[in-house]
């Protein structure tokens, strides 16, 4: 159950958007506590250079960076969407994986997960690692040099793959050797192994804390099954359907509400044939990054991977959700590589009327479509050489993903029962479902 109904959020609050919840800020970190703390871990004084400014924000962070004493540091502030675990969590998963694998993630040299401070928020004081995303080196890259970066993935990926934990739930530094002055109040944990710095607690995620979750009184985990874990995530889904049909007297809403709940009631009916309750307790699971993005991978101008970055809401999950392809080579599959000539220039697209931002990547004068196939196309080819990688150095990886497929596909329809855009085609794989057909959900959601 929730280890409390009251939860701090000073400084955040949920706003109503056109497409549903999004976190607001209320109250904006104060750029000369950021200097005091990073001259107080940093011990420079106080008339020392130091400057900081906005690197990048998230959904729920503000990243400020910090160059004093001839380094550049990041300071990561947090929004309180799950007090204290959040941070304590993302803190000891990146310790654990340092420990257990040679994958390049963030030194840290302090944080504090708790908001009373002069910040006003938790915080966390880490390594800026060196490189760009892979997003913006990724059209410079050869073919070789991006076969190369995703066999050191998967190197790291069987590396995860043998530090296994029994349950679900997510990393926490064992509380016999915390040596941080915020206590954690874990209700449950698991040991990890013997004379181990971590524990496995309660579950961080966002769909546990999105909106008013956090106060709900359900079950947190650590689970010992992933019918338990999936059950809750139902529960969740279910309460606000429900809430919905109370009190909107919009006609879409109510539809979309009724859709939701029909499809996670169906969910919940067919998790005991999906999970029967005779399997071993509680289930093997390992750390798994799900949000292993070209954005969230540094790397050198040569392709070199540098960094692996935002290991936050990073949780330990069953191994049939683990085993999975990185996020950053999913995609539609294409076996023949588009050819340039074939395609039209960027004055057609903005003949059709496409507006360009920021963030955009340069298209060299070809229209956005022929990017979009050759992403495809070297998706379809780099999951290959990633399958082949993974085949000859952790060939029960790849075992556990084939035998899981179909558990990994009722995940995916848990994850999109409520988001009104693949109400149909959930109904029609259910009904196959049910009736005793199994039918690949994933390629459908993708195309």
């Amino acid at each position: 159950m929730s280890d409390s109904s009251i939860v701090n959020q000073s400084g955040l609050e949920w706003v109503q958007e056109t497409f549903g919840l999004e976190p607001r800020w209320t109250i904006e970190p104060n750029i000369e506590s950021v200097k005091n703390l990073a001259r107080k871990h940093l011990q420079t004084t106080d008339s020392a250079s130091c400057e900081v400014d906005l690197f990048a924000q998230g959904g729920f962070n503000k990243i400020y960076r910090i160059r004093a004493k001839d380094d550049t540091l990041l300071l990561r502030v947090s929004l309180p969407v799950d007090p204290c675990y959040k941070v304590m969590s993302e803190v000891a998963t990146i310790q654990l994986v340092r420990e257990k694998t040679g994958m390049p993630v963030p030194r840290i040299f302090a944080f504090d997960a708790s908001s009373e401070n002069e910040l006003g928020f938790e915080w966390i004081l880490m390594e800026m690692m060196p490189g760009q995303p892979l997003r913006s080196r990724w059209r410079k890259l050869t073919m070789d040099a991006k076969q190369g970066l995703v066999k050191f993935i998967a190197r790291y990926q069987a590396q995860l793959f043998r530090s296994q934990f029994s349950g679900i739930g997510n990393i926490f530094e064992h509380p016999k050797h915390s040596v941080s002055s915020q206590s954690l109040k874990l209700t449950s944990c698991t040991e990890i192994e013997d004379d181990s710095d971590f524990v496995l607690g309660r579950i961080v995620s966002l769909s546990f804390f999105w909106g008013d979750h956090i106060i709900q009184s359900i079950p947190r985990g650590p689970f010992a099954h992933s019918r338990d874990w999936l059950h809750a995530r139902l529960t969740l889904i279910l309460n606000d359907q429900e809430r919905i049909l109370r009190t909107s007297e919009d006609e879409d809403d109510i539809e979309d509400a009724e859709n939701a709940k029909n499809l996670a009631t169906r969910l919940v009916k067919l998790i005991p044939h999906v999970f029967p309750s005779d399997e071993p307790s509680p289930e093997l699971s390992i750390v798994f990054h799900d949000d292993l993005s070209l954005r969230n991978i540094l790397v050198d101008e040569s392709g070199k991977l540098t960094g692996i970055i935002d290991w936050e809401c990073v949780s330990a999950l069953p191994l049939w959700k683990s085993c999975q392809i990185p996020h950053f080579l999913e995609g539609r599959e294409r076996d023949k590589e588009p050819l340039r000539d074939d395609y039209g220039t960027e004055l057609d697209d903005e003949k059709a009327g496409k507006e360009k931002s920021e963030d955009d990547l340069d298209n060299e004068g070809i229209c956005d479509l022929y990017w979009e196939h050759l992403l495809e196309y070297e998706q379809t080819q780099l999951r290959k050489a990633f399958l082949s990688e993974m085949e000859k150095i952790a060939p029960l990886w790849v075992e556990t993903s084939k035998k899981g497929a179909l558990r990994a596909d009722f995940e995916r329809a848990v994850l999109y029962c409520d988001d009104g855009w693949h109400v149909k085609i959930l109904k029609s794989w259910l009904d196959d479902l049910e009736d005793g057909k199994i039918r690949e959900l994933r390629r459908r959601l993708i195309e």
